[in-house]
């Protein structure tokens, strides 16, 4: 696959590894966001990359000293019984500054619990140091647990520490660029930034085709992918999963969470702070609302690959047999402009937050639900304020055709003047939509998000 976008990554890891103390670097994010591509786009040939695997520490020993010996022939026939052992052997035999790679670094503490702390010791002792190390990986609870908890051996010896997000939707246009903005925004719809599942799309001739093979056909490559990101991250996936599927299919409070769940709702803070933070769901507050407000929280899926499976996958896997993924698909794909609208709205609220002239007027913006001065309940797609608060810019969201886009722009002003924080500022509204005169489409809102 193409390499896109992850020039700001690029541009402060080659900042990092030009200093003149010798560095630990920590990358991590979730599985096949294109890590380790970023990684070996990095390094030059002087340099050395190392994949563990889940195996033995005897074994991964054996393999890095196959790896690194092509730059130390020195060290091709030893042995070692402690990866502090064979760290000082490296860092001995040295002569020039290069930066070494440990990609999957989990793979390699499960073996070794006491890696951490002998990477402690490594780095706590640079000046003696004569590479520069990164560490990488999947798992985002172990290797935000190693280097950002207080307890641990590497807390705060890091001096950069980079999460990889996914991709933003705008890039799916150099991807795919034979399909139209409207087909692109179905895709990221399905798909979500995750760099490997774009690859894995492009194979297919089409998207029909792509989803029936990848996602819904039990033999397809990213069937269960859920459980596997599920694995590497939650202890208890079977509860994870089931908060994901009950968000999925409308259960956005807390209470009625617990109440499902049949459990105290303070009983599901840590997995839903987990899943928050592994990104995977969202804890969305009304614009203006504190984030701590609780009872105006609503929880979503925020991962659009996760929301595609839970909606459509998880529900139907009694019947998803290889005779019946077509029949499955037909009912699926009635119901797939229904989908589309949420993911849609998130795009939309993106877009002011990356295009010009918006991003540099106005705050990032949020939905906002509730009662309005009129007693009478009101949502709005998109709402934010400008920097110097003298202007409200509230948006609607549709991913239909709009033939009367002046009549739903009216209709906003009226609604926005309602809003219990409305002071008599000026009003800018705009119409988001799948076609239509007079309102901001999939062409341009894909234009803006390629940062």
């Amino acid at each position: 696959m193409a390499f896109y976008n992850r020039t700001i990554e690029l541009e402060r890891l080659q900042g990092a590894l030009t200093r003149q103390r010798k560095q630990l670097i920590v990358v991590y994010g979730r599985r096949r966001t294109g890590k380790s591509t970023l990684l070996r786009r990095l390094l030059s040939e002087n340099d050395v990359y190392f994949q563990a695997s889940q195996t033995t520490q005897a074994y991964q020993m054996e393999r890095f000293v196959e790896v690194i010996s092509g730059r130390l022939p020195g060290l091709r026939d030893a042995r070692f019984a402690r990866w502090s052992q064979l760290f000082a052997a490296v860092n001995a035999q040295t002569r020039e500054r290069f930066t070494l790679v440990l990609d999957e670094l989990p793979y390699l503490v499960k073996s070794a619990p006491e890696l951490p702390s002998e990477l402690q010791r490594l780095v706590d002792e640079r000046d003696q140091l004569n590479f520069d190390l990164i560490v990488c990986g999947s798992s985002q609870q172990m290797m935000r647990g190693m280097v950002l908890a207080a307890t641990e051996p590497l807390y705060g010896r890091a001096d950069e520490v980079l999460k990889i997000q996914p991709l933003q939707a705008g890039w799916l246009q150099t991807h795919l660029p034979e399909q139209s903005a409207v087909d692109l925004v179905i895709e990221f719809a399905t798909w979500g930034g995750i760099p490997r599942y774009w690859e894995l799309r492009k194979d297919y001739t089409n998207y029909d085709a792509a989803v029936r093979q990848l996602v819904l056909s039990p033999s397809g490559v990213l069937h269960e992918e859920p459980n596997r990101l599920l694995l590497e991250d939650m202890r208890d996936i079977v509860q994870a999963a089931t908060i994901l599927a009950l968000v999925a299919t409308g259960v956005h409070k807390l209470s009625e969470l617990g109440a499902r769940l049949q459990k105290p709702a303070t009983d599901l803070s840590r997995p839903l702070s987990r899943l928050i933070e592994m990104g995977y769901l969202q804890r969305e507050t009304p614009y203006g609302a504190k984030a701590t407000n609780k009872k105006q929280s609503l929880y979503k899926l925020a991962d659009p690959f996760l929301r595609f499976h839970y909606h459509y996958v998880y529900p139907n896997l009694s019947d998803l047999i290889p005779t019946r993924v077509d029949v499955i698909w037909k009912i699926i794909g009635a119901k797939l402009s229904a989908f589309v609208s949420e993911p849609w709205e998130d795009l939309c609220r993106a877009y002011i937050g990356h295009a010009e002239p918006f991003a540099e007027t106005y705050r990032y913006p949020a939905r906002w639900w509730g009662k309005g001065n009129n007693g009478q309940p009101i949502e709005i797609d998109l709402v934010t304020e400008s920097f110097d608060r003298k202007v409200l810019l509230v948006g609607e969201c549709k991913w239909s055709v709009v033939t009367d886009a002046e009549r739903i722009r009216a209709k906003l002003i009226r609604k926005t003047m309602e809003l219990p924080f409305y002071k008599g500022q000026q009003i800018e509204a705009l119409v988001f939509s799948r076609e239509g005169d007079g309102t901001i489409t999939p062409q341009t809102v894909l234009a803006a998000l390629r940062d």
